[in-house]
């Protein structure tokens, strides 16, 4: 009997201890990015060889240092009739990141989605 609470008190312990050094979960946060004709974030950065899924994915990750998931670029929003570089062109980019990332995201023109 004295072994079987010596096991429980330690395996609880041992537990407790696992538990004190998990990081925080954050939630995951839906962000939307109305693309404009040439006044994105991104802009600035030109590569013939790139996607605008990776120019955006780059931006995101190695300049915002933001870890996201679920990159989709839609022409599911409303296009605005001008060619002024903040016009939108109809495109929209949505992304699912943790909670910790809102206000960067937020700073750099992306919305949470409804």
């Amino acid at each position: 009997m004295k072994k079987l609470l010596f096991i429980s008190m330690l395996s609880l312990f041992t537990l407790m201890l696992a538990c004190k050094g998990a990081e925080p979960v954050y939630p995951q946060i839906d962000f939307l990015f109305k693309e404009t004709q040439c006044a994105n974030p991104w802009g600035s950065i030109v590569t013939p060889e790139w996607t605008r899924e990776q120019i955006v994915s780059y931006y995101l990750t190695d300049v915002l240092e933001v870890e996201f998931s679920d990159l989709s670029i839609a022409s599911d929003g409303e296009a605005e009739l001008c060619a002024a570089c903040v016009c939108l062109t109809g495109d929209n980019i949505r992304i699912s990141a943790d909670e910790e990332f809102s206000e960067i995201l937020l700073e750099n023109g992306f919305e949470i989605e409804e």
